[in-house]
């Protein structure tokens, strides 16, 4: 178990009362916005800090898979957005064998001083997932604690959620879940490439989507590229580009951006993903594929500029 201060980003300990946000946190949607602001009020109710307990992996009783939405550093990057204390990180393996019982008392309440939890709706805990977010209300009152259920958040009278999020990436509509959730990102380091986008005047970054990172559908996107505190628009193909390395080449990710021309070789560049544009192909020769990527390009200018 790491424990951080989410302002200094300092390994920590905590000795203090705290009010913990209890989940997974795979995705930013708003379902998990309002776990991270009921814990705030709480904690400002009962004079004690705030801070979420969160695993490094995605459990595979949560998805059936180790894919997740975000990596681990791309979560601690959300983390640090939300007003909170602390982040406590643990690995799923040290409680997975604990009941529920065990965990709000051995790890939330004598561990990390914690007089206060708050969950979704669907929170499940304990070994073999076994309790509940009602045992979670139960056992915290057993030791003088308090519990905040968040309800579902709809959306086209659905609840949001990250499986439905997974589900939609995987399946290319990143745009669906935009008026809920951020957009999907990946946050990888920039490597050298053959340079052929240079050479046909549309210059692209070549990064490596992380091994156990949901990878959204392959094609082309509509995304926007930030570097540094500047933000471009840009194209995206996820694919083995089949016109320049035939069709059995390794996967990758590729990105255009619009705008800018510079060296990011080595950089940690962050590419958000808004809109899937079309599947990937093979084309007849380079014209035929540089007079798409001109079209790509217009697309993606047009739509920033809604």
């Amino acid at each position: 178990m790491t424990v951080y201060d989410l302002k200094t980003m300092q390994i920590c300990d905590i000795k203090e009362s705290v009010v913990l946000a209890l989940g997974t946190f795979d995705g930013c949607h708003e379902g998990h916005r309002a776990v991270f602001g009921s814990a705030i009020r709480m904690a400002m109710r009962l004079k004690a800090k705030s801070g979420i307990f969160t695993f490094s992996t995605v459990p595979k009783s949560a998805t059936g898979s180790v894919k997740s939405i975000h990596t681990l550093e791309e979560k601690i990057r959300y983390m640090q957005r939300t007003g909170m204390d602390y982040l406590i990180i643990e690995e799923f393996p040290n409680v997975s064998d604990m009941s529920g019982e065990d965990f709000v008392r051995e790890v939330l309440y004598k561990k990390l001083c914690c007089v206060g939890a708050v969950c979704g709706y669907d929170y499940r805990f304990g070994k073999n997932a076994s309790s509940s977010a009602e045992d979670l209300d139960r056992f915290m009152k057993n030791l003088g604690g308090r519990v905040d259920i968040c309800p579902p958040i709809l959306y086209n009278n659905e609840p949001i959620s990250s499986t439905n999020i997974r589900r939609a990436i995987e399946n290319g509509e990143c745009e669906s879940i935009l008026p809920y959730s951020d957009p999907y990102t990946v946050y990888a380091m920039v490597e050298h490439g053959k340079e052929l986008g240079r050479k046909m005047g549309t210059p692209t970054i070549n990064q490596r989507i992380p091994e156990n990172k949901l990878r959204p559908k392959r094609g082309v996107y509509i995304t926007e590229c930030e570097i540094g505190e500047d933000v471009y628009p840009s194209i995206t193909n996820v694919g083995t580009r089949p016109t320049t390395d035939g069709d059995g080449a390794c996967e990758n990710m590729e990105t255009h951006i619009i705008g800018f021309d510079g060296d990011l070789y080595y950089s940690f560049i962050k590419v958000n993903f808004y809109k899937f544009l079309r599947e990937e192909k093979k084309f007849a020769d380079l014209d035929e594929l540089i007079s798409q990527i001109k079209r790509d390009t217009e697309q993606a200018k047009d739509y920033f500029l809604k």
